[in-house]
């Protein structure tokens, strides 16, 4: 009886640990992804009015959002596009990227890049 007492404790141990870690991940993609949401926000108003460029203005927000997403998940050429005076729709493109790879990592999901997975030797019959 104690034998399986104990490995019960063991595994309510290992699944509020595991619990702690997930809470944790997702409480560090937050923040970035709420700044990122209304940065996007302003971006596609901007972009209605016709703006091209991200105006200087906007240097400190990207840099608090870079502190924020490089110790996280990071995809090195949408980050560089990350910055002032670049193409708002540029930007736009970086920040959903950087975006999409916060929400598989709060979510526990590895971002990985997309493979192919269809073998071009096998034929099937439809």
């Amino acid at each position: 009886m104690t034998g399986l007492l104990a490995q019960t404790n063991a595994y309510i141990r290992d699944a509020e640990r595991q619990h702690r870690d997930l809470k944790a991940r997702q409480d560090q993609v937050r923040r970035p992804i709420q700044l990122i949401d209304r940065l996007l926000q302003e971006l596609e108003e901007m972009n209605l009015k016709g703006m091209k460029r991200v105006p200087t203005s906007y240097e400190l927000r990207l840099e608090e959002i870079l502190s924020l997403v490089t110790p996280i998940a990071v995809m090195p050429d949408q980050v560089a596009n990350i910055k002032v005076k670049v193409g708002i729709s540029k930007l736009m493109d970086a920040l959903f990227a950087v975006e999409e790879a916060l929400f598989s990592e709060r979510n526990g999901i590895p971002m990985e890049p997309e493979i192919e997975t269809f073998d071009p030797g096998l034929f099937t019959a439809a």
